[in-house]
């Protein structure tokens, strides 16, 4: 084929159309796959926010709420031995707080004693925040985990201990802090709504934006004098 710049443009245009191909086929092949394990993540995270195991017990309900326009999910979790139930599941997102990056889910397990409502576990299910920063969150034993696992709800202000909170914020990550303790609190929202403590979605969205977490302005700087990022 003789050079020229029509036979160029020709090439170059079907070597980019088979490449878009290509990379529409690897999506549609892997989309099932990657929206498979992430349901299966969340169904262990379920059972491992009650501290427990599919080996030792069974989600019996599946209950899916609205609350504004977030859909917030209550699995209920009884043991297998017994059929009593050992707790709450609750998939929820920071409805009124984005993290720096994008908002952030989390699963957050609620377990009754005496009356109240234990948080007794945690995990993240999505997060975009900055590594070494925000994303620290995702990290076991963390200072926002340590803030509310162990807690009664009821007694927690969903905001950073510097504004109020009873959330100790990750180093240099205010904004990330706030969305988290903001998705504590929307879980805890779905949690009573799903378990008959608010009767209306209008109470739940009531509830869910309540506390210090709610009133504060994202765009300021994350970073706290004397740190040296700024996420």
């Amino acid at each position: 084929m003789k050079s020229s710049l029509k036979n160029m443009v020709v090439v170059l245009f079907t070597i980019t159309a088979i490449s878009a191909l290509l990379v529409g086929l690897v999506q549609d092949i892997t989309k099932d796959a990657i929206a498979n394990a992430n349901q299966q993540a969340k169904n262990v995270a379920k059972y491992n926010v009650l501290g427990t195991s599919q080996d030792e017990a069974m989600v019996v309900s599946d209950t899916t709420r609205l609350i504004g326009d977030f859909e917030i999910t209550v699995s209920t979790v009884k043991r297998t031995a017994d059929d009593t139930i050992i707790g709450y599941a609750v998939e929820a997102p920071s409805i009124t707080k984005s993290g720096y990056a994008d908002r952030i889910t989390l699963m957050v397990g609620f377990i009754e004693e005496n009356g109240a409502a234990i948080v007794n576990g945690v995990e993240v299910l999505s997060q975009k925040e900055t590594p070494g920063l925000g994303a620290n969150m995702t990290k076991a034993g963390n200072s926002l985990e340590r803030s509310i696992v162990g807690k009664d709800a009821a007694g927690v202000t969903f905001g950073v201990t510097k504004e109020g909170g009873s959330f100790d914020a990750l180093t240099g990550s205010t904004i990330s802090s706030r969305a988290y303790a903001n998705a504590i609190e929307t879980a805890y929202a779905g949690y009573l709504w799903a378990t008959g403590r608010l009767n209306t979605s209008e109470e739940a969205v009531e509830a869910a934006p309540s506390g210090a977490s709610m009133t504060y302005d994202n765009s300021e700087p994350e970073a706290q004098k004397g740190e040296e990022c700024n996420e």
